[in-house]
């Protein structure tokens, strides 16, 4: 009788423990051409929108290809915007890279118009990098198995170009959307980042 109680107590944590747990799930996109889907959706705060995304040409310290957002904040009042890790900007133009947030990035948004550069990488190896005539919408924060490693490898890492190759950064990310995915050897070499 104990046996079968043990028995019957496990089961019961074992299909709670399940309930509990969401499974990522695999990618929906075929490699070299990257969307994000499956996708969480994401949106700006009421009192905030978006008056441009457009490509910037030059390297920033903590991304190689950034985007360049103007934002209008219709409110009296500073505010703090994060925006997710994995957060994808779709191009207008099919010839340009979806764009990719690595990390959680958080920024202050005063009354009024600014403009912010997003560290942003490329998803796609074999489209355009973003340029100033390339424009782009906020779409889905990607969210797949694959994605979602890297991006949790990324979690609490310092990306700066003081401290880390940034080209081997957007390597990590194109071995996924466009090769074979994640290599041990990259695995290795993003846990040891600072």
């Amino acid at each position: 009788m104990m046996t079968y109680r043990l028995f019957a107590l496990a089961a019961l944590f074992a299909v709670a423990g399940a309930s509990f747990c969401q499974d990522v799930p695999e990618r929906e996109w075929e490699r070299g051409e990257f969307y994000p889907n499956p996708g969480r959706e994401w949106n700006l705060p009421a009192d905030l929108r978006v008056n441009s995304i457009i490509g910037w040409e030059d390297e920033i310290p903590t991304a190689v290809f950034p985007l360049l957002l103007s934002l209008r904040n219709d409110a009296r009042v500073r505010r703090s915007l994060t925006m997710p890790a994995g957060l994808c900007f779709r191009p207008r133009d099919p010839e340009f890279s979806y764009m990719m947030l690595l990390q959680d990035f958080t920024f202050s948004v005063p009354p009024d118009d600014t403009t912010v550069l997003l560290p942003t990488w490329v998803a796609n190896e074999d489209l355009d990098e973003p340029d100033d005539e390339s424009v782009y919408d906020i779409n889905l924060v990607a969210y797949d198995r694959e994605i979602t490693e890297l991006l949790d490898l990324l979690r609490d890492k310092t990306i700066h170009d003081t401290l880390v190759d940034l080209d081997m950064l957007q390597d990590a990310l194109w071995e996924i959307t466009d090769e074979e995915g994640l290599t041990d050897s990259t695995r290795a070499w993003l846990r040891e980042l600072p």
